[in-house]
């Protein structure tokens, strides 16, 4: 008896083998290539928030105007809130009295600041964060008088506090941005 070596594929391997490459040629083109990862969504989200804070910080010393009139505002301030939905809002001021919203970020439900602190230059935490439970943080921009003012709603000491601590956060990344208020740098950490 003669056995027959066997050299070819059978109808049925074949039909197998192109219905396996159908669905993975299928699968590979519903793959999203454009599609941000989480850490690069926050990546972004610290961004937005650090070049928010040095244009107006840029705005403030450079006296830019706002308006079609050219007048110059006279003060600028940002506004961390965790109430009024998650915002960041810029505002000017020819005034004490008047704030005009010049720029507001809303946040997405991915990304949100989780946390807001203040720290003294000595990297001492604020009795004010654990006493206080106020959900807004601002920072004023006087070029009058040629520092940068720091109003924190009794949520810091002005006169200990000069160093704002944001904690962004997404699903599954978090960042911690620190504003200091008195040589005007942020880090990103």
């Amino acid at each position: 008896m003669i056995l027959l070596a066997r050299n070819a594929f059978t109808l049925i391997e074949l039909m197998v083998w192109i219905s396996i490459l159908w669905i993975l040629a299928f699968w590979a083109t519903s793959i999203n290539l454009d599609r941000l990862s989480s850490k690069q969504e926050l990546e972004i989200f610290t961004n937005n928030i650090t070049t928010n804070f040095e244009s107006v910080r840029n705005y403030s010393l450079s006296w830019k105007w706002i308006w079609i009139n050219l007048d110059v505002p006279s003060k600028w301030k940002i506004d961390y809130s965790w109430n009024w939905s998650w915002t960041i809002i810029t505002s000017t001021s020819y005034d004490w009295t008047n704030w005009i919203d010049t720029e507001i970020i809303n946040f997405q439900w991915v990304n949100y600041i989780s946390e807001i602190k203040c720290w003294g230059l000595n990297e001492e935490e604020s009795l004010y964060n654990i006493l206080n439970s106020s959900w807004t943080w601002s920072i004023i921009f006087d070029w009058a008088i040629l520092k940068l003012d720091t109003i924190w709603d009794i949520n810091c000491d002005p006169l200990i506090d000069r160093i704002l601590e944001l904690t962004v956060n997404n699903k599954l990344n978090s960042k911690i941005i620190k504003i200091n208020t008195v040589n005007w740098i942020i880090q990103t950490k």
